[in-house]
């Protein structure tokens, strides 16, 4: 039942929404650091968001709470109109499996798996059947045209072919919501220019929200909105 509920309310136009997020970690000196101040975020289906600011500013720490990784202070995160602080343990990591994917500056692959079984991974680990697994994974990765390298392993692929892998993973179960942390930060700028054109255009394909996390400000200027994190807020940067 918990699934059909999340299914259902990633069906609305809005798939999520900070209200009010504040966050502050303790200094060496016992001071508290205070690194989101009242933040508000929201973030439309099919809608593509960067957020970009200085080193330390607190993107991370936001993508993170999105994310359910880490508790704000403060404020409320809404899924699909639900209050992800009135769900159980069991129910934030059924809604993180079924309705996230995530997307890492360095791809994080399993090495002793092939390209195949490590896009296939998040279904497996659901439960879903090898067959059924294989065939989305296979498919998501001719997408990202690496259907000629479906059994290779991380060490025989490129750092651009780790993170094709990586972009097919995440969108393996069919995500309402992908989050990526500088996700071409560690690639050569033409690598990161066609990861990126991949990373977007299979995003939008399969009408899922995205959250970026970069310094890259081409990459930021290529979503829908840029938004400038900066003393704890959210300002919008137009584009």
């Amino acid at each position: 039942m918990a699934i059909w509920i999340y299914r259902r309310c990633f069906a609305m136009s809005e798939l999520l929404r900070l209200e009010g997020i504040s966050k502050a970690f303790p200094a060496p000196d016992g001071s508290l650091v205070h690194i989101l101040s009242g933040l508000d975020l929201s973030l439309g289906e099919g809608e593509v968001v960067s957020i970009v600011g200085r080193s330390g500013s607190g993107k991370s720490t936001l993508l993170s709470i999105a994310a359910l990784l880490l508790s704000p202070d403060s404020g409320r995160i809404l899924y699909g109109g639900r209050d992800a602080s009135s769900l159980s343990a069991k129910e934030v990591s059924s809604l993180r499996s079924l309705s996230m994917g995530f997307i890492f500056q360095s791809s994080v692959l399993l090495e002793d798996f092939s390209a195949l079984e490590n896009a296939a991974m998040p279904l497996l680990i659901q439960g879903r059947s090898r067959r059924e697994s294989f065939s989305v994974a296979e498919r998501l990765l001719e997408k990202v045209g690496l259907s000629e390298r479906i059994g290779y392993r991380p060490r025989q692929l490129s750092g651009g072919e780790r993170q094709r892998v990586a972009i097919a993973r995440a969108l393996s179960s069919s995500p309402a919501v992908v989050f990526a942390d500088e996700p071409t930060g560690s690639l050569d700028e033409r690598s990161a220019a066609d990861i990126e054109t991949l990373m977007l255009d299979a995003v939008r394909s399969e009408g899922r929200g995205m959250i970026i996390v970069t310094h890259d400000r081409d990459l930021a200027l290529r979503a829908d909105r840029m938004l400038l994190l900066s003393e704890g807020r959210l300002f919008d940067e137009g584009i």
